[in-house]
């Protein structure tokens, strides 16, 4: 039972319900000027303040999608980013993943049977960052057909939000019922997604970032995962075969990669994520104390100050989004070779809900753009 469980929502509904009851039963009998009346009458009020708030906390949680395992909400979470030294940059320095099948599967609206496809786990070690982060690699079921043994399949990285956790884009976001629908009726072509957590080097938001002497995590995602996929699976070339997905600062770091690196993704498409570089309690100094580092990953100040990348980015973003003037801002300043799509429904906060609403059109949207080997 996770954090986003509905039965924990429930019980922490009862539980609020409950104390509170008992709180108000209790109140009037324990009346009296005494250090110890005092004392339960502010523990009951506390006890009942503290499971409302709980109550609601997970609500807010579930929505969201905040925390969505126990190793996030407490800081536990493996692939801490311990760096291991520089390792070998050559390709014999790149092996191929150990692949497994992944028990979320079960849960990820993909029939049995392999009908939809395969989920599995792998896990990331990046040979030129040393940065070590987990990874759900979802095949079509198209990839197993043996008429299409020499066939090479575009690939989608998709990001997950702060702190984010990619197992709430597969099970609530439903990202991958999604695709295989589309694939089933044609509107998506059969597509590898390879579904990771924007924060690698957890707790710290590094905004997919090369730090100063720190996480380089930019690296990480242009660099160490596409090798690492790759050298694995079927994959079409870049960067016509490729491109990435983000949702929140998911979204962020879809742009920024895409625009950044535009030789290797195609194509970024962004669920309601910002565009300025962010620096907060949550990410330290993520430039150094450099105005130019920092101006350089700010996504409007390159499109001000720098020529357009020659990659598509989508941008979807509902009016009542907090970010969505920054979204008009990028789409005023934006110019080929940069082919810009909106999506602006007038409605929809910044939320599970609208996520869930904008996922099959985006999708749509990103396969348009690859194309297969």
């Amino acid at each position: 039972m996770g954090p986003t469980s509905g039965w924990l929502i429930a019980l922490l509904i009862l539980a609020a319900v409950g104390v509170t009851g008992l709180a108000v039963w209790l109140l009037p009998r324990a009346g009296g000027r005494g250090p110890v009346p005092i004392a339960v009458r502010l523990g009951l009020v506390t006890a009942s303040q503290v499971t409302l708030i709980l109550a609601v906390a997970a609500g807010v949680n579930a929505n969201f999608l905040f925390f969505v395992s126990w190793s996030d909400l407490f800081g536990t979470t493996s692939g801490t980013g311990q760096f291991r030294g520089a390792s070998v940059s050559g390709p014999a320095a790149i092996r191929p993943l150990v692949r497994k099948v992944s028990p979320l599967g079960a849960g990820s609206g993909l029939r049995p049977g392999m009908v939809d496809g395969r989920l599995e786990d792998v896990t990331v070690e990046g040979v030129r960052t040393g940065i070590e982060a987990h990874a759900f690699v979802y095949l079509p079921r198209q990839y197993f057909d043996p008429a299409a043994k020499d066939r090479r399949f575009p690939v989608s990285l998709v990001l997950a939000g702060y702190p984010g956790d990619p197992r709430g884009i597969i099970k609530r976001q439903g990202l991958l019922r999604d695709a295989s629908t589309a694939m089933a009726n044609g509107s998506v072509q059969p597509t590898i997604y390879v579904i990771m957590k924007a924060t690698v080097v957890p707790p710290r938001d590094t905004e997919c970032t090369d730090v100063p002497a720190g996480p380089q995590v930019e690296t990480f995602f242009s660099q160490d995962v596409p090798q690492a996929v790759a050298a694995t699976y079927r994959t079409a070339a870049a960067p016509h075969g490729w491109g990435v997905i983000g949702q929140s600062t998911g979204g962020y770091c879809a742009v920024k990669l895409a625009a950044r690196h535009s030789d290797r993704f195609g194509a970024a498409a962004s669920l309601g994520g910002y565009l300025r570089s962010v620096q907060d309690p949550t990410t330290g100094d993520l430039y150094g104390g450099s105005r130019q580092v920092r101006d350089e990953n700010d996504l409007i100040w390159r499109l001000e100050h720098l020529p357009p990348p020659p990659v598509a980015v989508l941008l979807a973003q509902t009016e009542q989004g907090p970010d969505f003037d920054q979204a008009q801002r990028y789409a005023a300043l934006a110019k080929p070779p940069l082919r810009l799509t909106t999506l602006f429904p007038k409605d929809g906060g910044h939320n599970l809900r609208t996520f869930q609403r904008l996922t099959p059109d985006l999708l749509k949207w990103m396969s348009g753009q690859q194309r297969a080997g």
